[in-house]
Order: C-alpha cells, then structure tokens, then sequence
C-alpha cells in the first residue's frame, strides 16, 4: 500500500533525498542518512517487506556489485602501494617543477581524471594534499578541486561508460560528441579556476631550467595509470565478451597488473603490504558505497504496478505539457542527483528526451539536445550526495558533506548557463 499516493513521485524522490541530506547535517553519519533515505523511498513507493528484501539482497549480491566492491577496494590499495612507492610524491615534485602549485593541484587530479573508475578520486586524493605541504589550505577546498577537476574530461571522453551509452543511443560518432563535449570542459576548467583556484596561493613558477626527459619520467610516474586505462580500454578490444561477463573485469585486471610492475619497479616488503590491505577505512568506505547502490537500486526498480520508478517521474514531467528543451534540462538532472552515476542519468533520461525529437531529427537538433541533457546531467550528477566520488574525497580531507555541495553550486551553476547557451548556439545551424 502506498503512502500519499496522491504526491507527484518526484516530490517524493526528492523527499528521501531531503531525509538524506538532512539527518546527515544532524548526525554527520551518512551511511546512516542513506539508509533512512532509502527506507523512505522504499516506504513512499509501497513496496511489500518481501519486495525490500528482494531489491536490497539482488543489489548486495549481485555479481555487479560484488565486482564494484572489490574494484574500489583495488583503486584504495593500489593508490596506498603507489603512495608507499615514494612514486606519487615524485610526481608531485616533477608537475611542480613545471607548474605553479596552483596549477599543479588542478593538473594532476585533471590528469587522473582520465581513470573512469569507480571511486577514482582516492587516486588523485593524496597527490592534491602532497601540493599543499604547509597545510594553508582548507580540506573543503582541498576536496572540491580534487572532486572537480577529476570530472572536467567527463563531457566527452570515450572511457566514460555514459558517453558510450549516450553513442549508443543518439547514433552520434564519437568525433561529434567530442566536438560539443571539449568546450564544456573548457567551461568546467574555467568554472574551477574562477571558483576554487583562485583561493589558492599561485606562488611562482619555478626559476630552474626543465630538467631532461620530463616527459619519459612523467610516463614512469603515471605508469599505474597508464597500464589500468591500457588494460580497460585494449582488452575489450580482443576479447570482445569480457565486459558481457563482467564490466569491472577488466578494471580489475589492470589494476592486478599495476599492482605487478609497481612491485617490480619498487618492491615493497611484506610488512608493508600488511599495512596496505590492514587500512580499516576502507571497510566503512565500502559500507558507504554498498548503502548508497542499495539506494540507487530503489530508484531503478519498478513499483508495484509494474512500471519503473525512474519511468514514471519521467511521464509525469512530460504529462505536465513541458517543452522539450526544458524536458532535457529537468529529467537528466533530477535522474543524477538522485543516483550519482552518469549512467543513472543517461540510461533511463536519454531514450525519453531524444524519442521526442521525431524519427528524423538533423544533425544539429540531436547535438544541441545532447548538450543541454548532458551538461544537466553531469551537473546534477556533480551536485549529488551520493556521488562515490564526492564521498570518498571527503573521507579522505575530512570535510563535511554540506559545505562541500554548498561550493559546487556556484561553478555548477557556471557551466549550467554555458550549457544552455551552447545549446542554443548550435540550434541556429541549419539542419
């Protein structure tokens, strides 16, 4: 039996998320916040204690989600081998060589930001607070940038399972969605330094000449980088079946095979890999993330009449008589800052909006609209609490969730009117 079946499902969704946002701010605990939000959500939605159980146990004991658990424990320990090293402070000092310690606090999450894993901000993380050795900086600051300029490339780059799914389903090649996705993250850098940069002390660009072979030492530097990308993005390529298998395989693999060469390269003792995986931070961590997927389960599954949750928010907005370009601004934004994912936008989001566009849309309608549902999007996904990536930052600088999501509004809602913008410059070329 449902609870206030006469309230728009939205309100309702956004209800839960208000549960979550606010007991957090009242305990400070959000794996608790999470869970009464999703018990919220569950209660709205008039699911049955059998339903519950059934959506929480599919979600928990998913092949999917075990993968995603034991990738991010991965992504932890491979970021603590690599800090263990001395390799990530020798890529610290080598990018300041170079750069101003402003730009180098931007630079190298930017540069890991071209890992699309799951949590991936733990990798950039101790690398933002090696740039800040005298700790002048505020962890908020701190966690912000390392949080932004991780998702600057997310607009366009082909690593991002949303892109791809987004390929898929506008039938645009990946050059065409490069060419409208680089200028917004030419707006999201903008949107960083006007906003959080500039808070930062420049200080001055190094006096020494370059040193020789900084590119060969960079590339040394970044190897477990460069191997996880190589591995994700070759293995598909001839073994076609394995993300059918399991999407995080081949995350995994590259990670083991990181794991291998750093070990080689800089072997580490017995006690020290004890230390690494003996880490309890990363078992709260994984409970957090285990809550939030349970959370963003709710939101996928289908009500008790059959029809999926995220459908009939979308129904409800179009029934309203909405224009489509406002369709496109609300369903992608409210879809992520619900779920945190890229693809918690695009899949359920993407098929309704570009459907309304007719069965011949020009070249020019299909490009403008994925503009303005993907900037939305990826906006609203910025601006999510349960964002995995927001979480584990804060975790790792200690800050609070409030103020962290307080900061963002400013360049979020930068990009947002760049968006709209574009969106309505490339809506004048003919078709």
């Amino acid at each position: 039996m449902q609870i206030l079946p006469a309230l728009p499902w939205i309100i309702k969704v956004l209800g839960s998320l208000a549960i979550i946002l606010i007991v957090n701010s009242l305990l400070k605990n959000l794996t608790i916040s999470v869970v009464l939000g999703t018990l919220t959500l569950a209660l709205l939605s008039g699911h049955s204690l059998t339903t519950v159980f059934s959506i929480v146990s599919n979600c928990l004991f998913s092949v999917n989600h075990l993968s995603l658990m034991i990738a991010v424990a991965q992504i932890y320990w491979l970021s603590s081998q690599w800090a263990k090293t001395g390799m990530m402070q020798e890529l610290v000092v080598l990018i300041q060589s170079r750069l101003s310690p402003r730009a180098s606090i931007a630079i190298l999450p930017a540069v890991l930001g071209f890992l699309p894993v799951p949590g991936g901000a733990l990798f950039s993380a101790p690398l933002v607070d090696s740039c800040d050795r005298e700790g002048r900086i505020d962890p908020t600051l701190k966690s912000v940038v390392n949080y932004w300029f991780r998702h600057v490339w997310e607009f366009w780059c082909p690593l991002y399972p949303g892109i791809l799914l987004a390929m898929e389903i506008t039938g645009l090649t990946i050059l065409q969605v490069m060419l409208v996705g680089l200028p917004l993250s030419f707006s999201a850098i903008l949107a960083g330094y006007l906003f959080f940069l500039r808070e930062i002390p420049g200080g001055k660009l190094p006096t020494q000449s370059p040193t020789n072979g900084f590119l060969k030492q960079f590339l040394l530097l970044t190897s477990p980088i460069i191997i996880v990308i190589g591995i994700q993005t070759v293995l598909p390529i001839f073994f076609s079946g394995i993300t059918e298998f399991n999407k995080y395989l081949p995350i995994s693999i590259g990670i083991i095979m990181a794991y291998l060469f750093l070990q080689i390269l800089k072997p580490l003792t017995l006690a020290t890999w004890r230390e690494i995986f003996g880490q309890k931070k990363i078992f709260s961590l994984l409970l957090l993330i285990s809550m939030i997927m349970v959370y963003v389960a709710f939101i996928e599954a289908k009500l008790p009449n059959g029809t999926p949750l995220v459908t009939t928010i979308s129904e409800e907005l179009s029934s309203f008589g909405i224009p489509i370009t406002v369709m496109a601004m609300l369903i992608p934004f409210v879809s992520a800052i619900t779920s945190g994912l890229s693809l918690g936008f695009v899949g359920p989001s993407f098929p309704i909006i570009f459907s309304m566009l007719g069965p011949n849309p020009s070249l020019p309608q299909l490009l403008s609209t994925l503009v303005l549902a993907y900037g939305f999007g990826l906006m609203g996904v910025m601006l999510s609490p349960v964002h995995v990536c927001l979480i584990v930052s804060n975790e790792f600088f200690e800050a609070k969730l409030t103020p962290t999501l307080t900061r963002l509004l400013k360049p979020a809602f930068f990009v947002i009117l760049y968006t709209i913008a574009f969106h309505f410059l490339i809506s004048l070329f003919p078709g």
